[in-house]
């Protein structure tokens, strides 16, 4: 199965001046589903990344505060991959689940988890999910602004909305 276009990774935070908010539709994904019949048995090598800089604010000045604190031009990539995915709940095509894997951001690799929801159907599997953590455990400085005036908070919330087709029907 392959990411397909239209999936949306979203990362929000604080600042001392107001939230804020960057999206990206642009990332690459592959995985492996077991199914039997109609519902999700397993996942199997998950991998989804993205090239930092498609990540937007919709201004110009944050997006290149962001892409400095994330080291881009030495760490283009951010990545994800799954290790272990546990159901909480399955009912029918639908499922309630957590997610630990490796993130990796700036060049450093840390074990997240994400919670969230699955429906599998015609040949494609949409999820949702969604974690919390801090930027400083991915060695990153939190972007400031106006000479330390404006100052990003360190915890910031990563969510997604993907959807992976099977390949063999693209």
């Amino acid at each position: 199965y392959t990411l397909s276009a239209g999936s949306e990774l979203k990362v929000s935070g604080t600042s001392t001046l107001h939230d804020w908010t960057m999206k990206s539709t642009s990332g690459n994904g592959k995985a492996t589903f077991t199914m039997a019949g109609d519902q999700l048995q397993g996942i199997t090598n998950l991998q989804v990344s993205l090239k930092a800089e498609t990540l937007k604010s919709g201004k110009s000045g944050m997006d290149d505060k962001a892409y400095d604190a994330l080291k881009t031009g030495d760490f283009p990539t951010i990545s994800f991959t799954l290790r272990e995915m546990k159901y909480i709940k399955q009912n029918g095509t639908a499922i309630t689940y957590t997610a630990t894997g490796d993130l990796i951001i700036a060049g450093v690799k840390r074990a997240v988890t994400f919670t969230g929801t699955g429906k599998a159907g015609d040949d494609k599997f949409q999820f949702d999910g969604k974690t919390t953590f801090k930027l400083t455990d991915f060695k990153v400085d939190p972007p400031t602004a106006m000479f330390g005036t404006i100052k990003t908070g360190d915890e910031v919330t990563v969510a997604f909305n993907v959807t992976f087709k099977n390949s063999a029907t693209l």
